[in-house]
């Protein structure tokens, strides 16, 4: 059945490659890009970041249509996600590798210009994109507090075009995926204009169901609480890692006066029962700190680790999926005032609500895990510029208020609990950050320009927790508990004493930037700088947490980086490079202390860099290439049984070396325009949580996409085949040991897809 299956899969693809081949994008996709990396357009070249930038057309070559796939062609830029619910980016090694819904990450995701709180809300469906701009290193001054490690921040098309436009865009690939989007736009009278976008997909998932091999029956037969002869047989669950979803955009435009303009922006998603929330699990020995050896293929559960669906691994049946409805309202007014200064405002408002049923015992132990969350966010940003003829400045003020209902449920014999109770435990968290910023530019001669930035920022934070046993799951109003429960830990009852500061939270620091530009000539730029970056403390609530670990500290990072952007042959070529070296304090690092989620704060160092290079030989030939390199060191970690360390352990998702590609050839051909493209990403070895135990390596791996196109003459028309990890690497992007119950999500096997557009 299975190799049988492989044989179809291959000769999809293989005709897809075939029909195309002969007869393909248009010229030059790697343009000269805009970016808004210090809060105003400037050319990348021209700004000391170390910036990654993808315009629209370069995403929609490389085929990303949602938040998980930026990652292959950034380099520094890791991702690790078990479902579309959670989105956990990297950067440099930074990154929260944590499942609370409380937490939020030390890399920031931008959403047109509006920060976004939640790990929750940033996985999802991008389209009609304008570009993706990639900030590595810390970005408090100008971003906030959140920006330790960097930010993404996703720019759609606006509402600016007057003339009548837009496209619609479909396609349709394996495992029974399919979606459609479009957009249209342009003026409503002489000083309105309007843009609608959305999109739908739909994907049964490429996790398919099989049942647990003989062995592993018996390897956990009369285990884990379960009798002896009761272990489940699998196979009987659905597939997984799919999609059910839709999301609208709609934006306004319109000029106040000559000089102000008022942009007004609306959009909605929803996942309604998305085929997530099944894994692939395994069971090896636990080494002394607690944690489960190297998975490989003998491992006794599910034989060979990972076959893109088949016969060697469990799934059974259970409630799983994922609902999830996001709303998020934004108006932003920029006005031209005299003197040459400018002001803008940024006011957004979000919701949330989400709801995500795991089977995370992969069908062979009853573990159901299922997380609740509501959050609510609003946000408003001043700010005022102006500029002379030797220097350039920004001031501004921002006010964040961000509410979170959460609950985790987990049940089975793990907890002493029978397969049909659950331990819940239940968050009110309620965070406020107000900040005020500056940063000024001086040109100090032709050739030297110094650059300062201040932020000074204030977090209020305060929670209330219960876990609660044999709950409903229905919140009675009352504090957020649940009906027929029995309360076993509730914080407010256990914050006394030594402990009674620990529902709250009151942290006040700056983050701070001082650089210095070097232009050694037209097409060069040199730049050295120190950004402090900082992260506020938070909570660690979970189904068996004790007040002692419930609460960590905030983090501190010192970050120097040395940096040269050059462009030569003309401007066919670029090479951009950037060393880093970052000295943490009281680092955010996450574990499984005496197997529960916690966060501990050690300190940490790094150093590293990533080179960019860009080739346009002529107009038919686009070539990239970057190189990522990441030595990293967190000094002191907990194990998993008490009083046992990990020392000098690396950060999770830092490979220490990895190498992206794309190399692109076009053509004029059959009225119109051909090009075939092949790109990917190689990736040394890393550990995929940090405790570094030899469950959670992912060995070194590379994979490897193709694509071939056809534009029509007048560029209305388009037809792309595509075949995304062609040499079918297996690949962890996610991995949890639970005291060598290993669960672990990988990214998507061969795929084959054709997508096709028409734009006006």
């Amino acid at each position: 059945m299975n190799n049988r299956k492989n044989f179809k899969k291959a000769m999809l693809c293989t005709s897809i490659a075939a029909v195309l081949g002969s007869a393909a994008v248009s010229a030059n996709i790697l343009e000269e890009t805009v970016v808004t990396a210090q809060k105003r357009e400037q050319n990348l070249q021209d700004v000391g970041i170390s910036i990654t930038a993808l315009s629209g057309d370069q995403m929609l070559a490389l085929g990303l249509d949602n938040t998980q796939e930026i990652t292959q062609q950034v380099p520094g830029l890791q991702m690790q996600t078990f479902t579309p619910a959670l989105m956990i980016f990297n950067i440099r090694g930074i990154s929260q590798a944590n499942f609370q819904d409380t937490l939020e990450a030390p890399v920031a995701a931008y959403f047109d210009d509006v920060y976004v709180g939640s790990m929750n809300a940033i996985g999802g469906q991008i389209f009609d994109m304008e570009r993706t701009e990639v900030l590595r290193g810390p970005q408090g001054t100008l971003f906030g507090r959140n920006a330790t490690g960097g930010l993404l921040h996703f720019i759609t098309k606006k509402a600016n075009d007057d003339e009548f436009n837009g496209y619609i865009q479909s396609e349709v690939s394996e495992y029974n995926s399919y979606n459609v989007e479009g957009a249209v736009g342009g003026a409503l009278s002489d000083s309105a204009r309007f843009r609608l976008a959305g999109r739908w997909e739909q994907s049964d998932g490429y996790l398919e169901p099989g049942p647990l091999t003989p062995e592993g029956r018996a390897s956990v037969d009369g285990a884990f609480g379960l009798p002896p002869g009761t272990t489940p047989e699998g196979g009987d669950g659905s597939d997984s890692i799919g999609a059910d979803g839709f999301a609208l955009r709609g934006t306004m435009q319109f000029d106040i006066s000559e000089n102000t303009s008022i942009d007004l922006a609306a959009a909605y998603s929803e996942d309604n029962d998305a085929p997530v929330g099944q894994y692939v699990v395994n069971v090896v020995p636990i080494d002394e700190n607690g944690f489960g050896v190297k998975v490989d293929a003998g491992n006794p559960l599910t034989g060979d680790v990972y076959k893109h669906g088949g016969d060697d691994f469990s799934i059974a049946g259970a409630d799983t999926g994922l609902d999830r409805d996001m709303t998020s309202l934004t108006a932003r007014i920029a006005s031209e005032l005299s003197n040459g200064m400018a002001f803008t405002s940024i006011t957004n408002w979000l919701d949330m609500d989400k709801s995500h049923r795991e089977n995370a015992g992969g069908g062979a132990i009853p573990f159901p895990f299922q997380t609740d969350a509501k959050f609510e966010q609003w946000s408003q940003e001043f700010r005022l510029s102006g500029e002379a003829d030797t220097y350039r400045w920004q001031v501004g003020a921002y006010y964040l208020n961000m509410k979170t209902d959460a609950r985790s449920a987990v049940g089975g014999p793990f907890f002493g609990t029978d397969a049909l109770s659950s331990i819940d435990a239940l968050s009110k968290l309620e965070s406020t950050n107000w900040s005020l910023f500056g940063q000024v530019e001086f040109d100090m001669s032709d050739n030297f320009t110094l650059i300062a930035g201040y932020r000074w920022s204030q977090d209020d934070k305060e929670i209330e927790f219960q876990n609660v046993v044999g709950g409903d799951g229905v919140d009675d109003g009352a504090g957020g508990t649940f009906d027929d429960g029995t309360v076993l830990f509730d914080l407010n009852d256990a914050a006394v004493g030594e402990f009674s500061d620990v529902p709250d939270i009151d942290y006040g620091d700056y983050a701070a930037r001082l650089q210095l530009n070097w232009q050694a000539n037209d097409d060069t730029l040199v730049f050295v700088s120190y950004n402090r970056g900082i992260k506020g403390g938070n909570w660690s609530p979970s189904a068996a947490v004790t007040i002692e670990n419930f609460k960590h500290d905030e983090e501190t990072l010192n970050a120097y980086e040395l940096g040269v952007k050059s462009t030569f042959a003309d401007g066919l070529a670029r090479l951009n490079a950037t060393v880093f070296y970052y000295d943490y304090k009281d680092y955010q690092a996450f574990s499984l202390l005496d197997f529960v989620p916690q966060v501990t704060n050690s300190d940490a160092s790094a150093q590293g860099g990533e080179l960019e290079l860009t080739l346009l030989p002529n107009s038919q030939w686009d070539i990239m290439a970057g190189l990522s390199y990441i030595d990293s060191e967190v000094d002191k970690s907990p194990g998993a049984f008490p009083g046992t360390f990990i020392e000098d352990s690396d950060f999770p998702s830092a490979p220490e070396y990895s190498v992206n590609y794309l190399i692109r050839y076009n053509w004029d051909a059959l009225n119109g325009n051909l090009a075939v493209q092949m790109d990917g990403v190689y990736n040394d070895d890393q550990f995929l949580e940090g405790h570094n135990g030899g469950s959670s390596i992912q060995e070194s791996y590379g994979t490897n996409n193709v694509s071939v196109s056809y534009t029509s003459g007048d560029e209305s028309w388009m037809v792309r085949g595509w075949v995304k990890n062609f040499n079918d690497e297996e690949i962890a992007q996610y991995s949890l040991d639970v005291g060598g119950l290993v669960i672990r999500q990988y990214a998507p096997p061969r795929w084959c897809g054709l997508t096709a557009s028409y734009s006006w």
